[in-house]
This record gives structure tokens, C-alpha cells and sequence, in this order.
């Protein structure tokens, strides 16, 4: 009896195993809401395709972060496209825009803001982002270091702006480069841009540039990267032609951001390799990459503690030169 009992405990726990493993698998292999999988199109072969997250996975989660970043890696995405610029102290962050009225809780440009200051927002817009309610704007190199942990290739764009705001970007590439430099992926990363300055300077510091161009003129284009020592080119409308005769000089083409199988198919037949999408992915979420995970919520603690140590000693720093102007005055 005793027996029977026993073996009917053990078949009665492995039998709530299996409904938990199929449960777990479950979850895994349920897509992110807004995600498609790229292999279920009979044209393309995702084997021979590069597909590059399109500001993260931004159609799952809030364009630029950590969250869309990671979300891309664990779903099979071979790299990532972000928007990046430098803040007022020269720290670059992953940012799409002058302003951060539209995606944050604060206002104001992200060049008129240090990075502890822009570190004070949260992110409060873009897709599913009640799953994601304390998302902070990220700096370059913690998107760097999440994106290296999924072995993601970097594919970043420097906007355009006024005179001004451009010259002001150029005056911090140096400081960009050497952040690729230091986390190792200044051979591997992309920088595009529609400035010939910027492009030139990453060019100069032995960077990937590559054009950024709306405008559908396919020997122009390509020849414009083969002069100048480019690796490719983004382009809105991309025609089979300039496709081809990108391929035939060794160019990298980045099309505009594929939301639908069939947009892109049709990049695929015309002979593109590279695929741009905010929601097309390889597979389901695998398990969450600890390391990336670990890494994201350490970073944004380190930095909240920083940012309160500084403004501790700012407060100091200020109340001291009061007391003295006050003395200066007479003011007791």
C-alpha cells in the first residue's frame, strides 16, 4: 500500500513537472505583442539574412532602451540600429530628437542637458511601455555592453539639425570614437549620418561611416560611398538597380524600416541582405541573458547613487559660496 502510494506521489509530481516544463515553454515561445517572425515567409531565407533591430525591438517596447535592445537579442536580431547624440557635458546617448518632451516626463533639448541631468527622466511613451515603467534614456556604452552580451552588430545614426547643433556634434566625435574604441567596437559599428563632416571625421578616426540618403538615385549614391571611402548607405526607396550595383561594390545597404513580411520580401528579392525592422524577428524570446539583465539594473542603480553624490556636493558647493557672499555683504 505503501508502495502504491509512493509511486502515485511520484508519477503525480512528475506529471506537475511536465505541465510546468510545457508551461515554461509556453511562455517562451509566445511572441512579443507587435512581433512577426521573418521565417514564416516562404521568400526569404532568415539564414541569409542580417536583421537589424530598428531602434530596438521598438515596436515591442520603447525605441532606444535597454528593454528594446535586450528584447531584440533574445529574439534572434543580429544587431541594432539606434539613434544616438551627445548631451551637454559630451556623454552620448541613445536619444531620437532634439527634445525630450515626447518620450519623457521632462522637457528640454538633450544638448542643453548633462547626462545626469537627462539620468533624472524616466521614460513615459512609446510601445508597451507599462511593461516597461522605469526605463531611463541610455548612455552609448551600456547599450554598447547589453548589445555585445547578444553579440549584436551596431549600427548607429547621428540626425541632422541646424548649423549649430551639427557643429556642435561634430565637436564631440571624438569622444564618440573613443567609446567605440573602448568597449571594442570601432571596427564593427556603423555611423551613419547625412553630413559629409561627421562622416569624414569617423572616416579620419578609422570608423565605419556610412550615407544616410532619402533620395532614390541609385549610380549617384553608390558612387558618392565608393569615392569617399563609405561602407554603404541608407536609403528610403531603394531599387533593385542601386541594390545590385551596391552588391557589386562591396556596399552595405540599409533600407527603411521593414514593418510587414512583405515589405520585406520585396527588399529580399530585390537582392538586399540586410533587413531594417522595429517588430521582424528570428524567433520567440529565449531566457533572459542574465549577464545583460544584471548589467542594466546595476548600471541604472550606480548611476541614480552617482547623481545623488553630485548633487550632494553641488548643494554643498553652493551653500558654501552663499555663506561667503553673504559674509561679503554683511549679512549674518
Amino acid at each position: 500500500m505503501k508502495t502504491m502510494k509512493r509511486t502515485l506521489a511520484l508519477l503525480l509530481c512528475l506529471l506537475m513537472m511536465s505541465v510546468c516544463a510545457v508551461s515554461a515553454f509556453a511562455a517562451d515561445a509566445t511572441l512579443p505583442a507587435g512581433a512577426k517572425l521573418l521565417t514564416d515567409s516562404k521568400t526569404i531565407n532568415a539564414d541569409d539574412v542580417k536583421l537589424i533591430a530598428y531602434r530596438g525591438l521598438s515596436a515591442c517596447a520603447p525605441e532606444n532602451t535597454l528593454a528594446a535592445i535586450e528584447l531584440a537579442g533574445r529574439c534572434g536580431c543580429d544587431g541594432v540600429s539606434l539613434d544616438i547624440q551627445p548631451t551637454l557635458d559630451g556623454e552620448w546617448v541613445c536619444f531620437a530628437g532634439p527634445s525630450v518632451d515626447m518620450m519623457t516626463n521632462g522637457s528640454g533639448l538633450v544638448a542643453s542637458m548633462t547626462a545626469a541631468q537627462l539620468d533624472e527622466l524616466t521614460i513615459d511613451a512609446g510601445k508597451n511601455v507599462s511593461t516597461y515603467p522605469n526605463e531611463k534614456i541610455p548612455t552609448l556604452r551600456q547599450a554598447i555592453v547589453v548589445a555585445n552580451l547578444y553579440k549584436m552588430k551596431l549600427v548607429l545614426t547621428i540626425n541632422g539639425g541646424t548649423t549649430e547643433q551639427m557643429q556642435f556634434i561634430i565637436d564631440k566625435l571624438e569622444t564618440l570614437m573613443a567609446t567605440l574604441k573602448l568597449l571594442g567596437v570601432e571596427k564593427t559599428a556603423t555611423i551613419i549620418s547625412a553630413d559629409q563632416r561627421v562622416l569624414d571625421a569617423v572616416k579620419a578616426a578609422g570608423g565605419r561611416p556610412a550615407l544616410n540618403t532619402l533620395v532614390p538615385i541609385p549610380l549617384l549614391v553608390v558612387n558618392t560611398c565608393t569615392t569617399n571611402g563609405y561602407v554603404g548607405f541608407a536609403g528610403r526607396y531603394v531599387d533593385p538597380l542601386t541594390i545590385r550595383n551596391a552588391a557589386n561594390n562591396g556596399l552595405e545597404v540599409y533600407g527603411t524600416n521593414a514593418t510587414t513580411l512583405y515589405e520585406a520580401e520585396t527588399y529580399y528579392e530585390a537582392g538586399m541582405r540586410t533587413i531594417v525592422s522595429e517588430n521582424l524577428i528570428k524567433h520567440a524570446p529565449t531566457a533572459e541573458n542574465v549577464a545583460a539583465s544584471a548589467f542594466s539594473k546595476l548600471s541604472t542603480w550606480l548611476r541614480t547613487i552617482l547623481n545623488q553624490v553630485i548633487a550632494f556636493f553641488q548643494n554643498l558647493i553652493k551653500s558654501f559660496a552663499l555663506d561667503q557672499i553673504f559674509s561679503s555683504l554683511g549679512v549674518q
